[in-house]
């Protein structure tokens, strides 16, 4: 079953040293096997081989999978003859992949399900291995996928209403017919607020810009128009839902001036019902101190009617499930967010999971630019096609499939009110998307005003290229440190300065990751007299929380800036001016707390792409590595590049190499999971 050049114990640490497993990928599997040794003895003896260095292998295999965000191990995945990928194999399986599964399957430790088994096996085996579909799983995590795949199923064959002729009368009202410039011209938030309207479980999915917020704003109006309902908003971060909490607040108000001449036809004051201010998923959920609990489940659901999850991305399979049993039964749910973007730093890719079945690859060559290609299509049943008709006035025969699915649950927003058709950025993140490797050094080059590309250029003194990137970032953070310095202006207007840019990373570690441009743009300010480092907590030091602190209202990705506080400043003499870390609350608040008593935390000038989802800059540069690892690569992905570019409002600028940012934009993140196949009955 395994030829290898050492005995399995050994290359196991040796694969950690070589950085190819975690210790914690060798002790899981060294764990498990301690557990099971007495029935795997029993098989080495009556099978006459090894069924423990087998066994070893594939757990280490498995927990090394799910460090990497998928949710199982596909087996046909392995590479027989390389499993652990190295330069130069020490351990090939002797087996081919069918036979593996077969071995697998035999294993007292791994309980086997057929997938038609699957939808009525959801309570937990004794077992902590499952094999299904040729995948293996942790239990945990298979359970975690097949619950929410039954909650979401549940969802999406629920109906709440259908409808009336004033229900048609205030969509019309709310979404007036499109310009005939719009092409396509369907007006596709018209259509998700009709979706969403009569489905218990709605989706709604689009690029930056392209009007997710006004749409549920004008849809959660829709609703409290016909009967009054409890709403909660919530995002996976504190910065994702203080973002939320701000574009709601101002859609409203647009709302309100869009609809002010039909107030006698529809009741202005139930805006007031919709609520303005987003939690986190965890402060609606419930933190227990010390414990991976919340205080809701599926015995203490919460108390409301209609839950709406913005960047729905971010948020991974446990948390997913633990959100998904805390619903109440009647509750509704609506998941906003961009399929595109980066998944969830944790396992799962549960957004991308969902709205699969409305991809569709376009293969137009054998060229590796353009087979990366994607289309993205409705898919309508026929009555929920004509019952959308009946709403909206819009024929969608065209989108009406034969197995629509989930399709009656999602919707996908076209149109981008942020990016000009012929915008650079706009272009540009298209192109990346699609991974047209021609489109986008065709972008760089028509010369957009809104897009800046900065090579890497390596000299024995140094990197000219970061060296334009550093003077770039202290000219742009000059202003909010001059205003930070002649303390006169108030703190949310220096914060509102300093969001002006940012410069995003790839990754934490290394000269062109967060720690080292944190490093050199700090030295960079220091040398033009803007800050003093001499200490740690210094005028204007921004910084970046790590973790949560829900006694101080603090969340992982909130960041603040270290200002002198004007409250006790000037009246009292003998008082020294102190310094506090400054935050803007979602209710548009400043948060003022002892640097001292602040939790994890790092300096801010630069942060990584992950960090910034849910953010806007009018200013963005992306740093990418000059010579990027093997582990490297693996972070460069097109989602990533996508994140970055859809950053910025006005202007993007990218420190790089032309080879590095097509790697990127050629590599699609590829999350082994099982659940858009369990949501669609099909193979994607």
């Amino acid at each position: 079953m395994i030829h290898s050049t050492q005995p399995m114990n050994a290359l196991l640490k040796y694969w950690e040293n070589e950085r190819l497993i975690t210790p914690l990928d060798r002790h899981f599997a060294f764990e498990l096997a301690q557990l099971h040794q007495v029935q795997l003895r029993i098989l080495d003896e009556c099978h006459g081989t090894s069924y423990s260095d087998l066994f070893l292998l594939i757990c280490a295999l498995l927990s090394k999978h799910l460090s990497q965000q998928h949710t199982c191990l596909p087996i046909h995945h392995i590479v027989l003859n390389n499993p652990m990928l190295e330069q130069a194999s020490h351990c090939q399986i002797t087996l081919s992949h069918d036979e593996l599964t077969a071995v697998l399957a035999q294993c007292p430790c791994i309980t086997t399900f057929t997938s038609t088994q699957a939808n009525n096996t959801l309570n937990s085996t004794p077992s902590p291995m499952v094999l299904e579909g040729g995948s293996l799983y942790l239990q945990r995590y298979y359970q975690f996928e097949t619950q929410i795949c039954d909650f979401l199923l549940r969802l999406s064959n629920s109906q709440c209403t259908s409808g009336s002729t004033a229900t048609k009368a205030r969509l019309d009202r709310l979404f007036p017919p499109l310009s005939h410039d719009i092409q396509p011209n369907i007006d596709w938030q018209k259509i998700a607020t009709a979706t969403a309207f009569s489905q218990k479980l709605a989706v709604i999915t689009g690029g930056p810009g392209t009007g997710k917020t006004t749409t549920v704003t004008k849809l959660l109006f829709l609703l409290t128009l016909e009967s009054p309902m409890v709403i909660r908003l919530v995002a996976p971060t504190g910065k994702a839902a203080a973002r939320l909490s701000e574009s709601i607040k101002g859609s409203k108000q647009r709302l309100a001036q869009e609809l002010a001449a039909f107030a006698d036809e529809m009741d202005l004051s139930c805006l007031q019902r919709i609520p303005e201010e987003a939690s986190t998923l965890h402060r609606l959920l419930g933190v227990i101190p010390n414990s991976h609990q919340f205080r809701h489940h599926k015995d203490n659901p919460l108390r409301l009617d209609l839950l709406v999850v913005d960047e729905a991305s971010m948020v991974d399979l446990p948390m997913m499930h633990k959100m998904l049993s805390a619903l109440p039964a009647h509750a509704r749910l609506i998941l906003l967010g961009d399929q595109d973007q980066l998944a969830s730093v944790e396992a799962g890719a549960v957004l991308a999971d969902i709205c699969a079945g409305l991809k569709h690859s376009n293969t137009l060559s054998n060229d590796t630019s353009t087979r990366n290609n994607t289309q993205w299509r409705m898919r309508y049943s026929a009555d929920h096609a004509q019952h959308l008709f009946t709403l909206t006035g819009v024929d969608l025969s065209e989108f009406i499939s034969d197995s629509p699915q989930m399709g009656d649950n999602l919707c996908m927003l076209m149109h981008s009110h942020r990016f000009q058709g012929d915008a650079g950025i706009g272009q540009l993140a298209s192109a990346v998307n699609n991974s047209d490797k021609h489109r986008i050094m065709h972008v760089w080059q028509t010369g957009y005003q809104e897009l800046n590309w900065i090579e890497h250029q390596k000299m024995h003194t140094g990197n000219t290229g970061l060296d334009q990137l550093l003077s770039q970032a202290v000219n742009h953070y000059r202003g909010y440190l001059e205003l930070a310095h002649n303390g006169t202006s108030h703190p949310s207007a220096i914060i509102d300065c300093y969001n002006e840019f940012r410069i995003l990373c790839a990754m934490r570690a290394g000269e062109y990751g967060v720690d080292g441009i944190n490093l050199g743009v700090a030295n960079a300010l220091k040398k033009a007299k803007l800050i003093s480092t001499e200490l740690e907590f210094y005028q204007g030091r921004p910084v970046i929380i790590q973790s949560n602190d829900y006694n101080l209202g603090l969340f992982n990705g909130d960041i603040g800036l270290i200002l002198l506080d004007q409250a006790n400043t000037g009246s009292d003499h003998l008082t020294a001016p102190r310094l506090m870390a400054h935050f803007i609350q979602a209710d548009g608040s400043v948060l003022k707390v002892l640097p001292a008593r602040l939790p994890s935390h790092d300096t801010c000038f630069a942060m990584t792409v992950h960090k910034s989802q849910g953010s806007e800059f009018n200013n963005v540069a992306l740093v990418l590595p000059l010579w990027p690892s093997v582990a490297q690569k693996q972070l460069l992905t097109k989602e990533l590049i996508y994140t970055a570019i859809t950053r910025a409002k006005q202007h993007f600028t990218c420190l790089g190499s032309q080879t590095v940012f097509e790697l990127a934009s050629l590599h699609a993140t590829q999350r082994s999971s099982g659940l858009a196949r369990r949501l669609w009955n099909e193979t994607i």
